[in-house]
Parts: structure tokens; C-alpha cells; sequence
């Protein structure tokens, strides 16, 4: 069978970006890729000087009013099919659209998107980097690094809401805690808690790949012995009691999951939750209410929020 992907490229304003992506999701199952260099230089001032951004990525961020959704479609399914789906519902919602179309191998999927990955400082004391080229600069050669090949999973710390949650860990970790993970993707929430003093993290995810990966880059780190991954259905399937839960989804997702956290946050413990538009703080808040919990913290960046929430006493 052959290994061929289809890419679907769509190019919308910025405006509509939202809308794109959201019908993407609904039918592709290679995911999507999202070109958004609207706040550009807000970012890369929030967490990089300048010489750490190649001059590639330089130029693909000239445009600040268009961004390109990049979809993928397996060799299993049907590609025309996929187009159909999206095209007649961005049609039908008015937004205006260029398509392209490309093939792509897997392999070549899978590591092209490396030359954009470089060293990243989150928060006081790390530093995401890759684990094809671990050097940093000289100036943040004193951050513990966490070694990262998200591979095919998500999770390279790239991502705002990535780098709000290991800021709110950071900040909100107690030494010596047990750690749940929800929605580990490459693990390196689950990871950088380690490194910064949990005993034990425990990663949960719907993918056998993110397990598989996830569990990679804990050795890589050194930390196989303090880390599990278990493929299951959001908190539903595991059992125990964690000093932190950490969740990086989304909104609607983070809703379903709420309710289940009851039962696995330890007495004193703390729920970190992101993956969260802004447009959908108040939802969120509002479910963390009606489930006992308040909201004791919260950091917003590039349009996301992540919230920090204890359980109230009863």
C-alpha cells in the first residue's frame, strides 16, 4: 500500500482562521497544520531573541493578514471525499478560500517541520530542546533541558498553551508530587514536571502513538522509571491520587473532564487546565464552579489562557 499523504492547503484571512480550522478537525485524521503569523512579533519578543528564529521562518511570516491551514489525509482515506466535506462548509459559512493541493510521504511528513524546531526558554529554569541538535545558547546554558521528539504527537512546547501550562507547573509544583497528565501527547508536560521535582507523572492519552512516544522521551531524559503512559479515555480509566492534574486540550474536552478530576486530586492539590481560547474562559470557569472548584490563578498568551484551580472545601 502505498505510503503517499494528500495535503490540503486553505488559505483564508485571518478572521476566518478559527472557522477553518474547526471544520478541518471534524474530518481529517492526519490532523492539521496551522500557518498564523498575525502576532508574530509578540511571540517570538515573549520567549526567544532574535538570533534563536531561522531566517526561513523569517520569511514565511511576512504575511500578517492571511494564514494557511494545512490539512493531511492518510492513504486509507478518500482525499476527494475530505475536500468535498470542508469546501461545501466554508462555502456554505462564506468564507473566502485558496486551496492547494500537494503529496507528501510519511517520512517526509513526519520530519520536515524539524528545521523550525529550535531551542525554547519557558518560564525561569527550562529549556525545551530538540533531541537532534541538545545545544543552547551560552546564556541559557544553566536551564535543565527537556530533550523533545514529539515525532507525530503533539506536543514540541512550541504552542502557547504548551508553554502557559510549564509556566503554571512551575510556578504551582509542589516537590515530591505526584503528577496526571491528561492528554500527554509527546509527554512533555508530564516531563518537565518531572524535572522540576515531581516524584511520579502518570500520562493519559486516546493515541498508542502518544503513549509510545511520550514514553521515549521520558528515557531519553532519563526518566523512565518516574513516568507511565496509559492509553485510555480521558481520566475515566485510571485510578490513584495526584498532587496536580495538568490538562492541555480543549475547551470542550477540558468541560467533559472536570467532573472526573474529583476523584484523582489528592486533599491540597491543584488542577492546571489549558488549551483554552480566550472566547472560552467563561465556560470554563463556570464548569469549574459547578464542579467545587476556584479558580486561584490564571496566564493568558496569544489569544490563550491557561487556569489554575483548587477544590473548594466542602
Amino acid at each position: 500500500m502505498s505510503s503517499d499523504w494528500t495535503e490540503f492547503t486553505f488559505k483564508v484571512a485571518h478572521k476566518d482562521l478559527d472557522t477553518v480550522s474547526s471544520v478541518a478537525e471534524m474530518c481529517v485524521s492526519g490532523g492539521i497544520y496551522v500557518e498564523d503569523y498575525s502576532d508574530f512579533e509578540e511571540v517570538v519578543s515573549g520567549f526567544a531573541p532574535d538570533e534563536l528564529v531561522s531566517d526561513e521562518l523569517l520569511a514565511l511570516a511576512k504575511d500578517r493578514q492571511n494564514a494557511t491551514v494545512h490539512v493531511y489525509i492518510s492513504p486509507e482515506d478518500d482525499p476527494a471525499e475530505a475536500l468535498t466535506f470542508i469546501t461545501e462548509r466554508l462555502r456554505a459559512a462564506g468564507v473566502k478560500f485558496e486551496t492547494g493541493e500537494n503529496t507528501v510521504r510519511e517520512e517526509d511528513w513526519a520530519n520536515n517541520w524539524k528545521q523550525y524546531f529550535k531551542p525554547l526558554p519557558v518560564g525561569k529554569r527550562l529549556i525545551v530542546v530538540p533531541t537532534w541538535d541538545d545545544s543552547v545558547p551560552e546564556e541559557y546554558a544553566e536551564r535543565t533541558k527537556i530533550l523533545m521528539d514529539p515525532g507525530m504527537a503533539f506536543g514540541s512546547g512550541q504552542h502557547e498553551t504548551t508553554r502557559l501550562c510549564l509556566e503554571m507547573i512551575e510556578k504551582h509544583l509542589k516537590p515530591g508530587s505526584k503528577v496526571l497528565d491528561v492528554g500527554t501527547g509527546s509527554g512533555i508536560l508530564a516531563i518537565g514536571a518531572l524535572l522540576l521535582g515531581a516524584e511520579y507523572a502518570a500520562g493519559i492519552d486516546i493515541d498508542p502513538l502518544a503513549v509510545k512516544v511520550s514514553t521515549e522521551n521520558a528515557a531519553r531524559s532519563g526518566l523512565g522509571d518516574k513516568f507511565k503512559a496509559y492509553c485510555c479515555d480521558l481520566a475515566g480509566d485510571i485510578d490513584g491520587q495526584f498532587e496536580l492534574i495538568v490538562a492541555n486540550i480543549v475547551a470542550d474536552i477540558v468541560l467533559k473532564l472536570i467532573p472526573d478530576t474529583g476523584r484523582l486530586l489528592a486533599k491540597g492539590g491543584k488542577l492546571i487546565l489549558s488549551g483554552i481560547i480566550t472566547e472560552r474562559r467563561g465556560d470554563v470557569e463556570k464548569g469549574l464552579e459547578a464542579a467545587g472548584y476556584r479558580v486561584t490563578d490564571s496566564k493568558e498568551l496569544g489569544g490563550w489562557v491557561a487556569l489554575a484551580a483548587n477544590k473548594m472545601a466542602n
